[in-house]
């Protein structure tokens, strides 16, 4: 006698499961894929997919991806304006010793943008004025 088929989800998935490890080197691979390649979420779907993975599993993992993307380049990032404001000062001395003001007054200029220095320009939204339409028929 043959057993009724059950209803409902299927126990388990037949997908290969990564272990921690496995796991985290797939991370690493798919943060060079993104970064190294410049992938859209629709492009990293389909790479996930050639690697036999369903889509649940491939946005989990961009989720994942991006997490980390944003993690390194935060905790990086205060060290990437540290050694752009050293290589920008190297500059402005190399400008000056040249007598190159031209140059030098560049570099300041960019030391204060990558710094936050530079105001925004503020424009007054609450103008008064008249407009008059002319359509020929006056006199």
């Amino acid at each position: 006698m043959m057993e009724p088929k059950r209803k409902g989800r299927p126990k388990g998935s037949t997908n290969r499961r990564f272990n921690k490890v496995e796991m985290e080197a797939f991370i690493r691979e798919s943060v060079k894929k993104i970064m190294g390649e410049h992938l859209s979420w629709t492009e990293y779907q389909n790479w996930c997919k050639r690697q036999s993975f369903g889509e649940h599993r491939c946005n989990e993992y961009w989720k994942i991806s991006w997490t980390s993307i944003r993690e390194k380049y935060e905790v990086e990032k205060d060290k990437q304006i540290s050694k752009h404001l050293h290589k920008y000062w190297e500059l402005y001395d190399s400008a000056v010793k040249k007598d190159d003001i031209t140059n030098a007054r560049q570099v300041l200029n960019d030391i204060a943008k990558l710094m936050g220095l530079n105001e925004a320009e503020r424009i007054n939204l609450h103008q008064t004025g008249e407009i008059n339409f002319k359509f020929g028929d006056e006199q």
